[in-house]
């Protein structure tokens, strides 16, 4: 795998944070928004150092992500092994030949939509590899098919509408209606994803088809009598689990009927025989048992609160399935599983180490000293609070990648200083999603480059003035909303 930078990049990030706790106290924010001081009894010595880093790589949220990311990867180690997989992608770059920057666009949309309205996260990873893999069969470089689907994430997250992920938490942390500033939301989302058909427009394309070396899974080429069918069925059921399983029915819609079928479903205690062999001796009988939860698990969670674990476990079920259905022996789906996931090892340990940022952050608490200091520069001019919230915000955004942290971490301190919510609301996700085009810290462009074998500088290269353009949207729009 080629060598992206950004392991160097994310350990220097971590020993500036060390220094950095060192020179700014730990603080934090009480209920009535006053600065609580806690002096510097959390700066992070040596043997500190690496107990934080073995901390972050036991920390079950940030290995959730990264047991997903090599869950996929164990799906498609099948899909390349199937011998079938390489054909269907070629067969659809063949349909859709003429028409590829049309694909190209739509593509796009879909994945920004669904990260707008649905907010999925590192789910909607499931199928990035056999989106990617058609980009680059209709002749697209790497850098096109990261910016048509990580970067198109990133654009759903910038104009945000209903996501529950981002807008939901954000306007739970504001006390607002998740439809707050929606028209807002809908320009912002509107005109980045212009922005953005701009860029993928200017996108050149080759005139052959890109070798089975441009893409991870995609395979030699090889005859085969295995028909496509099952890999379309597979792919097909699991979209249609990660809209029914991730989507938050109740908190976004207000539909509340998952919830009560899963209570049903796991509550279900017909009477049946039993025989139990205890401490006590030996025990025969009838009593009521609750068959559904005993045999799925107790753990299962209704329809509308999957997560991660629940999309992984999916992911590992259709590789076996896929396996099965292509005649692999069990032996060989396992050997396919487990050399694709380890094509996948590398991105999911970059991952977890940008991961370690926010968990650096979280246990030393440096970062409200910095942030309060920000914003209350020049805190008597209205307008001004703008540019010192989006310094605050895009720095908390590098020091806290996930929107949950940053949400808890630095949104506070930005809404102490601005009263407007639906500016706070479009600030918060608009620059936080813009700060995660660029930042090395930031997973998704982690998990990006490091699938596609990106260098870190040649993506700053060919994205900076598309970041510069998103950011100049963020304030203009959030300025609009402060003077209406």
């Amino acid at each position: 795998m080629k060598k992206t930078g950004l392991f160097k990049i994310i350990t220097w990030m971590l020993l500036v944070i060390m220094v950095l706790t060192w020179i700014f106290s730990a603080s934090y924010l009480s209920v009535d928004a006053d600065i609580a001081e806690m002096g510097f009894e959390y700066k992070i010595g040596f043997f500190d150092f690496f107990q934080l880093l073995f901390g972050s790589f036991s920390f079950a949220y940030f290995m959730q992500i990264a047991i997903l990311i090599l869950s996929v990867g164990a799906l498609y180690g099948v899909l390349k092994k199937s011998g079938a997989y390489r054909s269907f992608v070629e067969r659809i770059a063949e349909i859709f030949k003429g028409r590829e920057l049309a694909v190209l666009i739509i593509v796009a949309f879909l994945i920004a939509v669904l990260t707008s309205v649905f907010d999925f996260g590192f789910s909607l990873f499931i199928f990035i590899p056999f989106i990617i893999a058609i980009i680059l069969a209709m002749g697209y470089d790497k850098i096109t098919a990261c910016l048509a689907t990580f970067g198109a994430m990133l654009v759903g997250t910038i104009g945000s509408t209903i996501g529950y992920g981002t807008t939901g938490q954000i306007n739970s942390m504001l006390g607002v209606e998740l439809n707050n500033a929606i028209i807002f939301k809908l320009v912002l989302f509107a005109l980045s994803f212009v922005v953005l058909v701009f860029f993928l427009y200017k996108a050149t394309r080759n005139k052959k088809i890109n070798s089975e070396d441009a893409d991870l899974f995609l395979g030699e080429k090889v005859k085969t009598k295995h028909h496509i069918f099952p890999i379309f069925i597979v792919l097909g059921v699991l979209c249609l689990f990660l809209i029914l399983g991730c989507t938050n029915w109740e908190g976004t819609f207000g539909i509340e009927f998952f919830n009560n079928i899963h209570d049903k479903i796991t509550e279900f205690a017909p009477k049946l025989p039993f025989i139990h062999i205890t401490t006590n001796g030996f025990e025969y009988g009838m009593e009521e048992t609750a068959i559904f939860s005993s045999i799925l698990g107790k753990s299962i969670a209704a329809l509308g609160t999957w997560s991660y674990g629940e999309m992984a476990v999916l992911a590992i079920i259709a590789a076996i399935i896929l396996g099965l259905g292509y005649r692999l022996k069990l032996s060989g789906t396992f050997e396919a599983m487990y050399e694709g996931a380890k094509q996948l090892m590398v991105p999911a340990l970059l991952v977890v180490l940008a991961y370690t940022v926010v968990y650096f952050c979280g246990n030393t608490m440096f970062f409200t000293t910095i942030e309060t200091s920000i914003l209350s520069l020049l805190s008597k001019f209205k307008i001004a609070t703008i540019f010192t919230s989006t310094i605050s915000i895009a720095l908390g955004s590098l020091f806290n990648v996930d929107i949950i942290y940053f949400i808890n971490y630095v949104l506070p301190a930005v809404m102490s200083t601005i009263n407007n919510t639906a500016v706070v609301s479009l600030l918060s996700q608009g620059i936080y999603g813009v700060t995660m085009f660029v930042a090395p810290t930031s997973a998704l462009l982690v998990l990006g480059l490091s699938y596609l074998g990106i260098s870190y500088k040649e993506w700053l290269k060919k994205t900076w003035k598309f970041v510069l353009i998103l950011l100049a949207l963020v304030l203009v729009i959030s300025l609009v909303a402060l003077y209406i």
